[in-house]
């Protein structure tokens, strides 16, 4: 999928390749996101390393009209594996619409992760009141902001909360309407560096009946 020199060539609206790790689970992933700046869907979709190394490759059938908002997440093997196969620098996107229009962009990917939070409240296991919670979480220097979600794995199907937090907040208090006796649940709390990557950690823990 390479276009002529003379063959003008768009913008993506967004494009992105990031790091996320489960401190948690102590595994690790990478996030390859993109939107083409057009109406039309892609029919054809590549990603490739700064060592030109072909990660991505999509091809759509001209049936369905072509795909245009893409998120794509590798495995997640434990530790940090998945580093060796997406090195640093900066990825090539290259794109092209149902229309015949063509897109190119690059994103680059670092390494480097930002610290996780511990949280504080409530610990791994604990069982809480189910009238009221607070979440609360130590503070990260140098993030660029936190990222909460809090799951009902109770219910069916499971019920969830995604916010994002500025980095100086440390504490989320749960609205009462999530809150049900004799229930398990998960949060998590993700840092967000300002170069895009994100660690999590999460607990588990119940409410009383």
């Amino acid at each position: 999928m390479v276009a002529r020199s003379d063959e003008p060539v768009s913008e993506f609206a967004e494009l992105g390749i990031l790091v996320e790790q489960n401190a948690t689970d102590g595994d690790t992933e990478i996030v390859i996101t993109a939107v083409p700046d057009t109406d039309q869907g892609l029919k054809r979709f590549a990603v490739r390393t700064p060592d030109k190394r072909l990660v991505l490759a999509v091809r759509s059938p001209a049936r369905v009209m072509g795909l245009r908002e893409l998120l794509f997440e590798t495995p997640e093997p434990e530790g940090e594996q998945i580093l060796s196969v997406y090195p640093e620098g900066r990825y090539k996107f290259r794109g092209i619409a149902e229309d015949g229009e063509r897109f190119f962009g690059t994103a680059r990917l670092s390494h480097r992760l930002p610290h996780p939070t511990m949280i504080i409240h409530p610990a791994s296991g604990q069982e809480v009141p189910a009238d009221s919670l607070t979440i609360q979480w130590s503070q990260v220097p140098g993030i660029e902001q936190f990222l909460l979600e809090f799951e009902n794995e109770s219910a069916d199907p499971e019920q969830s909360l995604t916010i994002n937090l500025p980095p100086d907040v440390t504490s989320f208090e749960v609205p009462p309407s999530l809150l049900i006796p004799g229930a398990d649940y998960q949060v998590g709390v993700a840092t967000i560096a300002r170069n895009g990557n994100i660690v999590f950690v999460e607990v588990e823990f119940s409410t009383a009946d």
